[in-house]
């Protein structure tokens, strides 16, 4: 058979079709996922990743039904109820020796981690310190059946908390692979996005953020497939957006999503159904001002810049309060704080964002960061060719207005509650923060413009390539790293 230039670009069509069919990059995504989390998982010590400590309190309270949070045994009247209540066992395993010993990235001490498999289960209940409880608990409901399925099954302790562990990573990975079959446009870049180090790394822990980004790459892909009427899709990815604003309701803005398009038919159906979907999340934040935020302390410090009043007192805490008047007294700072501290600090936050591991003081290799940002970008090629049913670039116009305000969200939040009084920054801004936004990127990168998707021959699947390669790579990279890093064999 002769060959012609025309068969080549045929056959590379066709190639470049199967690469980019659905099922496809769900199938590589299981197989990739499972074995790079599962690795990250197992070789990562107890408390190890980002907060942790507090997020298995807060999942192992769950199981007792605990879910407004305690105050402990002394605790001054009108304090926050940051205690949650949990096994005595599991207790004494997140006060483990090993992770004082190797934190921040050094090898587990064989005796401590010894020690920390000697625990044994008590049945007594114990106080654990839990700024979790401002979260409403529904991620965590996985990592709890683990726990509970591990010591039903026998299993000590510290076994129990690796099988906390895996449960949260396969319902990550569940809800990633029904993205990605499902998504109608934008797959590559969803699966470029599941599979950042960062990502895994975050789904194989207790960290709630895990599982909310898996929730919010769900409902992008079921909002690609939804119509201007209404459908199951469309319920489904607003249930699980109403589910992501409850864990964290500083994200608010996301349910925006599920409006457009603003000028086609169903409009006011749909806005009366996202209206309602305020609700939940906005109890929820009722309840987490009437019991009261908790107070961040530290070390004595007067007022910075932007505080309204005198800056001869001293303060030892933040409290949401003197931040709101910050903000009362400079209302453009709900704008101007979010775009300085982003700028100042982005040289810091990209790397965590794409390639943070353990509680994010570990990196991955330098060769991966151009690597990644090389299959990011070809990935969001492929979305160039998708645009939702009924969209037109108000629409579009309209969806990034809504990321914005949910960046805006997330970082006032944390000016609020967590920096200290008055500063012309915010402080504890973390690149994992970023990572529930970047999914909904694909419904504006269709109107960034498409004539990419009109050449002649040209099959979007082989921008999935680099992402699908990192992928792979990356079943050894990872966990050889946790490995060589920490230099211990799991449980």
């Amino acid at each position: 058979m002769k060959v012609t230039r025309s068969s080549i670009l045929a056959y590379c069509g066709r190639a470049g079709r199967l690469l980019g069919r659905p099922r496809w990059l769900a199938g590589l995504f299981l197989l990739c996922a499972l074995p790079t989390g599962l690795g990250i998982a197992l070789l990562t010590p107890i408390d190890m990743f980002s907060d942790e400590f507090a997020h298995i309190g807060r999942a192992d309270a769950l199981r007792y039904g605990e879910i407004l949070g305690v105050a402990a045994p002394g605790t001054p009247p009108g304090m926050a109820r940051g205690f949650v209540i949990v096994n005595t066992g599991i207790f004494n395993v997140l006060l483990n020796k090993e992770f004082a010993a190797a934190y921040p990235d050094k090898p587990v001490p064989a005796l401590a981690r010894r020690e920390t498999e000697a625990i044994k289960w008590d049945s007594r209940p114990a106080y654990s310190p839990s700024q979790m409880v401002e979260y409403l608990p529904i991620f965590y409901t996985p990592g709890a059946l683990g726990l509970l399925a591990g010591e039903k099954l026998g299993f000590s302790p510290l076994d129990t908390v690796y099988l906390g562990r895996i449960a949260m990573l396969l319902a990550f990975i569940a809800m990633g692979t029904a993205a990605l079959a499902l998504a109608r446009f934008g797959a590559a870049l969803l699966f470029a996005i599941l599979t950042l180090p960062a990502v895994l790394n975050l789904a194989s822990s207790y960290n709630q953020d895990g599982m909310m980004l898996g929730a919010c790459v769900l409902a992008t892909a079921l909002l690609t497939r939804a119509t201007a009427a209404p459908g199951r899709s469309w319920f489904a990815a607003l249930a699980l957006l109403i589910a992501v604003v409850c864990a964290k309701t500083p994200y608010a803005a996301l349910l925006l999503f599920c409006l457009p398009p603003l000028c086609g038919p169903g409009f006011w159906r749909r806005a009366g159904f996202v209206l309602l979907g305020f609700v939940p999340p906005g109890l929820w934040l009722i309840h987490c001002i009437r019991a009261g935020f908790i107070a961040y302390g530290r070390a004595p410090y007067q007022p910075g810049p932007l505080w309204p009043g005198g800056h001869d007192i001293w303060l030892t805490t933040v409290q949401p309060h003197d931040n709101l008047l910050v903000l009362l007294a400079h209302p453009a700072q709900l704008i101007i704080l979010p775009l300085v501290t982003l700028k100042a600090f982005w040289w810091a936050t990209w790397p965590l964002l794409l390639g943070g591991m353990a509680s994010g003081n570990l990196r991955i290799p330098a060769w991966e960061y151009p690597c990644l940002i090389f299959a990011l970008a070809a990935a969001a090629l492929e979305a160039l060719s998708g645009r939702p049913a009924g969209w037109r670039v108000w629409d579009a116009g309209f969806a990034a207005l809504a990321l914005f305000a949910a960046f805006i969200g997330m970082e006032i939040a944390l000016y609020v509650t967590f920096t200290s009084v008055g500063l012309p920054y915010i402080e504890g801004v973390s690149g994992r923060y970023f990572l529930p936004l970047m999914p909904f990127s694909v419904f504006l990168l269709g109107y960034a413009g498409s004539r990419l998707a009109r050449l002649p021959h040209l099959a979007m699947g082989w921008f999935c390539l680099p992402a699908m390669a990192m992928a792979l790579v990356n079943i050894y990279v990872l966990p050889a790293l946790m490995f060589h890093v920490f230099r211990m064999p799991g449980p």
